[in-house]
């Protein structure tokens, strides 16, 4: 398996990181708002929000694993023709927010239930 980016390509880590994350945050989303289609109290619409807290919390474990292999798998592969120096600075920037969305809002639900005296769910730990 690849560890390191090459000039062209990505390594094999990044590209399934980066499509276990997006999957992921889209069933993190999924999972909270279908659970609105359910009444409250119903057992349906507590598994549904069970599953968004679970989710969140592997966004959250995926994130930090995801750091790293960035930071081990090095440089991103060059872009041809090279990108004006405000692209490239704009794009820093974007992935340097989306970094901070992908731990902030799981730590703030993390800290909003244990605020709230509930309990935090990960797939049968508590």
């Amino acid at each position: 398996m690849n560890f390191k980016n090459t000039t062209t390509h990505y390594n094999t880590i990044s590209i399934a990181l980066h499509w276990l994350m997006f999957i992921l945050i889209v069933a993190v989303y999924a999972s909270i708002e279908l659970r609105e289609l359910f009444d409250k109290g119903t057992t349906t619409r507590d598994a549904f929000k069970m599953w968004h807290f679970m989710l969140g919390l592997s966004v959250l474990a995926l994130v930090s694993v995801r750091l790293v292999a960035r930071i081990v798998g090095g440089s991103a592969p060059d872009i041809k023709p090279e990108p004006a120096k405000w692209q490239n600075n704009l794009a820093k920037l974007v992935h340097i927010i989306l970094y901070g969305f992908m731990f902030a809002m799981p730590i703030a639900g993390w800290l909003i239930l244990s605020t709230a005296g509930k309990p935090i769910p990960f797939f049968g730990l508590e």
